[in-house]
Parts: C-alpha cells; sequence; structure tokens
C-alpha cells in the first residue's frame, strides 16, 4: 500500500480529511496527521511516505519550507498542496520543487478523491522506475529470486510458521507493505508451457522492464507472480486471455489474481502447492523439479547453528559434518538452495548486502556440484566468522548507522530511507524496526537529539556571535531561524538563552 502524511494545523481540516476517505480502499494507509511542519518533517523522517499532503501556510516551518527541505532528501515524494484563496503565489513557488498537485480549501471528497487517483498513477510509475535502478545497482533481481526460490522450496518441505520463515529474509524483501500480482494459466500442457513462458517474458519486459517474475509449474498449471507496478491491469488481462484463447492455447483458462502483500501470497499459494509431490520452479525455460528434502534442510540448519555456538574442535567437527552433508547432495539447483540458505540466513555474518549479492549472482551462475562447494568453501570464513565471542553493543548495522550519522551530522538531508538505501544496501522498513528494537528510539529522535547534544557543544565553543556556524554543523543549513525553533522544542531555551545558561547567566 502506498503511505500518507497529511499536515494542517487546523485540527479538524486534517482530521476530516482523514474520516471522509475511505483510504484502505483506495490502497492507502495514512502513516500520520501532524498539525504543524516541524512535526511533519520528524514524521516523514520516520514513516517515509509516498505522498504528502500540506497545508502550504503553517507557522514555524511552512509547507514550502517542508517541501524545499524534503527535496533535498528525498525527491521520490509526491506533494499535494492544500492552499487557500490568495495563496497561488506560494504555490508557484512550491512547483519549483516540482509539486503537480494541489487543492482549493474549502474542498470536498470528490475533488480530493480525483487529485488522490492521478498522485497514485505517478507514484506506481516513479516506484517501479526506482526499483528498476535499484536492482540494477544492487543485483537485487538476482538476490529476490533466489530468496523466493529457498522459500518455497523451505516451505514445500516445512510446514512450520511461514512468519517465522519470512523474518529470516526480512532485511532483503518487503513481505507486508508492497502488493503483488498472481497469474494463472490452468490446462497448459507441457508442449505449450516454452511458448507461453516466452510470451509472458516478451510482455513483462515491454510493460515492467527489470521487475522480476517468479514463475512455476505444476499439473498443468502455470502460475507467475511478480511485484504490482501498475493501478489497472486491464491491458495485461486482455493479452493473456487473447493468448489462451488463440489456436495454440486451446483449452487454457488464464486468471489474475492480487495480493496486498507477499506474505499472504505466499502463505496461499505454499498451502495450494504442497498438495504435490513434485513441483517445478522455473529459471526462464529451464524446469528445476522441486522435491522434499526436508530432513536434510533440517539437519544443516541445526549444524549451522551449533557452528555459531561451538569453538575448537567441536566447531571443526560440526563444519566437517556439513562439509559431508552438502557433499551428499547431487542435484546441483538444490544444492545452490542449501549454500545460499547458509549465506543469507547466518545471524553474524560479516557479509555485506552488497557482497552477498555478487556471491549469489556466482552461486547462480554455478552448473557443477563442485564450484558451488568451492565457492562455499572459498567464503566459509566471512559466513561463519570467527568464534572469539566480540560483539558490538548494537548490531553491525546499526552501528553503522550511529557512525554515519555522526560523520555526516552537518548534512541537512540525512534520513534514514537514504542511509537504509544508499549506505546499507538494506530494507527500509526492516532497517527501521530494527533500529528502534535497538537503541529504543525513532531515527527522528535520535537524529535530533545527535543533533542537539552537538549543537550544545559547539554553542559553548562558538559563543552568541557565531550561532549560524552551529545551525550548519548540526544539519539545519543556512537557517538560524529554523535551528533556535528545533533547540528550543527539545531544550526549552534558545540557543542564546542556554548559552547565557552555561556562561552562569552573563
Amino acid at each position: 500500500m502506498l503511505r500518507l502524511v497529511i499536515v494542517d494545523d487546523e485540527r479538524i481540516i486534517r482530521e476530516t480529511i482523514n474520516d471522509i476517505i475511505d483510504w484502505k480502499g483506495l490502497g492507502i494507509n495514512v502513516v500520520g496527521l501532524c498539525k504543524n511542519g516541524i512535526e511533519a518533517y520528524d514524521t516523514i523522517l520516520d514513516e517515509y511516505p509516498d505522498i504528502v499532503m500540506t497545508d502550504i501556510k503553517m507557522p514555524g516551518l511552512s509547507g514550502l519550507e517542508l517541501i524545499k527541505r524534503l527535496s533535498e532528501t528525498d525527491r521520490s515524494i509526491e506533494y499535494i498542496i492544500l492552499s487557500g484563496y490568495g495563496e497561488f503565489e506560494y504555490a508557484k513557488e512550491a512547483m519549483k520543487y516540482g509539486v503537480k498537485h494541489y487543492l482549493l480549501k474549502p474542498c470536498n471528497e470528490h475533488q480530493i478523491m480525483e487529485v488522490i487517483n492521478t498522485v497514485k498513477e505517478d507514484c506506481y510509475r516513479r516506484k517501479a522506475l526506482h526499483d528498476l535502478q535499484q536492482e540494477r545497482q544492487l543485483l537485487m533481481v538476482n538476490m529476490r529470486k533466489t530468496i523466493i526460490r529457498n522459500i518455497l522450496i523451505e516451505g514445500l518441505s516445512n510446514e512450520a510458521d511461514l512468519p517465522s520463515l519470512l523474518r529470516q529474509y526480512g532485511m532483503y524483501l518487503d513481505f507486508r507493505h508492497t502488493g503483488y500480482q498472481v497469474a494463472y494459466f490452468h490446462f497448459l500442457d507441457t508442449e505449450n508451457l516454452e511458448g507461453f513462458l516466452e510470451k509472458i517474458y516478451a510482455y513483462m519486459a515491454q510493460h515492467s522492464p527489470g521487475l522480476p517474475v517468479y514463475p512455476i509449474y505444476v499439473q498443468q498449471t502455470l502460475l507467475f507472480f511478480f511485484e504490482s507496478f501498475d493501478v489497472s491491469y486491464a491491458d495485461m488481462d486482455s493479452f493473456f486471455s487473447n493468448a489462451s484463447a488463440s489456436p495454440a492455447g486451446d483449452g487454457i483458462k488464464y486468471v489474475r489474481q492480487g495480493f496486498e502483500n507477499l506474505e499472504l501470497l505466499l502463505e496461499e499459494t505454499l498451502g495450494r502447492l504442497r498438495r504435490y509431490e513434485v513441483v517445478n520452479l522455473i529459471q526462464g525455460t529451464r524446469i528445476n523439479p522441486v522435491y522434499n528434502y526436508r530432513f536434510l534442510i533440517d539437519r544443516i540448519g541445526t549444524l549451522s547453528r551449533q557452528i555459531h555456538e561451538a569453538s575448537g574442535d567441536l566447531r571443526q567437527q560440526l563444519i566437517n559434518e556439513l562439509d559431508e552433508q552438502l557433499l551428499s547432495v547431487n542435484d546441483v539447483s538444490f544444492l545452490k538452495t542449501l549454500v545460499s540458505n547458509l549465506l543469507l540466513k547466518n545471524p553474524h555474518r560479516q557479509l555485506t548486502p552488497v557482497l552477498t549479492s555478487e556471491i549469489l549472482l556466482e552461486l547462480n551462475d554455478s552448473t557443477e556440484a563442485g564450484d558451488v562447494l568451492h565457492l562455499f568453501n572459498l567464503h566459509q570464513k566471512e559466513i561463519f566468522g570467527a568464534s572469539d565471542g566480540l560483539e558490538h553493543k548494537y548490531k553491525d548495522f546499526i552501528e553503522k548507522i550511529i557512525s554515519y550519522v555522526e560523520e555526516n551530522l552537518s548534512n541537512p538531508s540525512l534520513s534514514l530511507k537514504w542511509i537504509a538505501e544508499n549506505h546499507l544496501f538494506m530494507n527500509v522498513d526492516y532497517v527501521s524496526k530494527q533500529f528502534i528494537k535497538e537503541t529504543g528510539d525513532k531515527f527522528s529522535a535520535f537524529l535530533t537529539n545527535t543533533r542537539i547534544r552537538k549543537a550544545k557543544e559547539l554553542l559553548l565553543d562558538c559563543g552568541i556571535e557565531k550561532i549560524y556556524i552551529v545551525a550548519e554543523a548540526v544539519g539545519c543549513g543556512n537557517n538560524p531561524q529554523y535551528f533556535s525553533q528545533v533547540f528550543k522544542r527539545n531544550t526549552g531555551m534558545t540557543p542564546t538563552e542556554y548559552i547565557k545558561k552555561m556562561n552562569g547567566g552573563n
């Protein structure tokens, strides 16, 4: 679902907008109702919305100033301006920052929905383009396909709690906030399978280039699923329905089903697939049959956990047994799944997500069991790490966030979304939840507290005459007034009052 923040200093307006629209029905989750620009700025840092609907004139930080600051941080946000008569000059100024949509107050339900539907289309197009760029940069297509394949194989052979299985991959894929579509071709014979796969790939390459497609074939049914990339799929439905009705597709029935998120899709799909002894996972046009390898998956998972807890001779014995178990596997596809599981689900691994992606790419290109085992042995030390028992105060990537913030505090565009996607290369939703769990604070609160703490140090060194230098040093840009507002909001004093207090009132 798309995420929306509503900002207006008039309580009745923001709450009315929230209440009169069936946001869930529109596929939108309202993640914040804010009464001013400063509160909105912090909320947006924490909730990373797709859409911000904001009043243009507010005390403190105006809607225009809010958009200006956010446009330096995240250009993917779509804005809707709420303006009154006589405020068109402000609206024109906002358009300099890419704002294309505005509503004249007072506005009704129909007007709001009309603008929202237009913005939704912009969001989906922007999301599709953004995802494509990110996936090409970080090898995410390969990683996603590997993860989905692993989940399907494990889920088929193990009826354990699906959420527990998905949590192990939560840092790589969004299982709860991104919609998915599943297309089914029933009564499709094996001899026609390759031709239909080629039609699917050609259509998807034209309409959603770079978007991963996950095909499965079982008992004369081909299904493939993919991340939602459009508001309407009428064109797709028409294309595949016509393909099914052609002479080559005689008797084939096409059906499409939408899911709110990937977890719901996998829950329903695995429930159906478990009825069959053999399920065919497809890579390109190559069919890879999957059988029930439950015992081996469980044993290798147990060995991996024991290796992390052991040391000395026992640790080496466990590693030797793990090597023997892997050597017993003749199915190259299944061996790849086992090794990629060890790589992705290692709780103490020293590998960065980027290096993990590179290893997975090499793993997927391997065609011989010997090559897979060689790759595993090559990176075994990085997978299992050292058994010295040393731990950080926080998880490694949390420490990296803290260090990055402290080293780049003067950057006014700092946000958890940017750090997660461009510095850590991790899923922002997972990082946000883990940051709160580890530190006890939302990122915006941590960032503000860090800036205030540093500002207090600098204020005592620089004095009243150089407050503007402190403002720049702690990320408030060339805006001492904004810095003073934030400082007073968090300390109860202006910077000048704080300096005087610390100097004994002089």
